[in-house]
């Protein structure tokens, strides 16, 4: 359920695009300072996203340079980054950590539980820093588990329940931000995980594998997504942000839509 909060770059301008990737390549530089080549690997459009977000409504201050890296090694580029994003690379630790423990108890893939040792250490520092967004996330994929062991099929369960995950992390300090960040976080959880279903769902059917849409296979499911990515838009309009807000609009509005209507093109 990862890189779902991405932009579109067919609506962005030149300069915004430019931007996103110079905050992209921000959390990557500092995800290589904090936790070496395996954080780096963690790198999503979705804590990017975090960020950016955090980043502005703190008004938080940015630093930027250039470098040449092991993705880009001819030409430099500009990085951008701040302590929201040091947060949201902490973040990025812990979501790959579970990912990949989740992955190994599901289908015991070796990559994965090789993922989940080279990270342990590396959790267990972001967990003294955020215990309580650090539990949510345990919390959260466990009942996830449990719901999937289940054969959960109201979907509203497993959604809420990813949903509570990502209100959490949203929630970077409780203060008067807190209730509107983390319906914010809490409704783009609940689009995030239906998306993700939506978009397995026909290969989950041919697999048996779990989804909790198995019983509205037939529904179109647009109008449930358009009612969840508009309760994260309305608490998002409530933020006072100045800062990168054509980009975030172009990912609530455009950018997380772009691998649902490119399924949609498919089929």
């Amino acid at each position: 359920m990862f890189g779902y909060i991405m932009m579109n770059p067919n609506e962005l301008s030149k300069e915004d695009k430019e931007l996103y990737n110079s905050l992209y390549c921000g959390l990557c530089r500092r995800l290589g300072e904090f936790h070496g080549i395996s954080g780096r690997m963690t790198l999503t459009y979705d804590m990017t996203f975090l960020a950016m977000l955090l980043s502005s409504l703190y008004h938080e201050k940015e630093s930027d340079g250039t470098q040449k890296c092991l993705i880009h090694p001819l030409h430099s580029h500009k990085y951008i980054y701040s302590s929201a994003t040091d947060y949201a690379a902490d973040l990025s630790i812990v979501l790959t950590y579970y990912k990949c423990l989740d992955d190994w108890n599901d289908d015991h893939n070796i990559v994965a539980l090789g993922g989940s040792k080279a990270l342990q250490k590396k959790v267990e520092l972001a967990v003294s820093r955020w215990p309580r967004q650090c539990a949510a996330v345990a919390n959260g994929i466990a009942a996830l588990s449990e719901m999937e062991q289940n054969n959960e099929i109201n979907p509203d369960l497993p959604a809420n329940c990813f949903g509570n995950i990502m209100g959490e992390l949203f929630v970077w300090n409780e203060d008067e931000y807190a209730d509107t960040l983390r319906r914010m976080g809490a409704a783009l959880g609940r689009f995030i995980y239906i998306l993700d279903a939506v978009n397995d769902l026909h290969d989950d059917l041919k697999k048996e594998r779990y989804n909790p849409l198995v019983s509205l296979m037939n529904t179109d499911f647009t109008s449930m997504l358009t009612m969840l990515i508009g309760e994260c838009t309305k608490e998002f309009d409530k933020l006072p942000l100045e800062r990168n807000v054509s980009i975030m609009r172009n990912i609530l509005y455009s950018g997380v839509w772009m691998k649902y209507k490119l399924k949609e093109r498919a089929e």
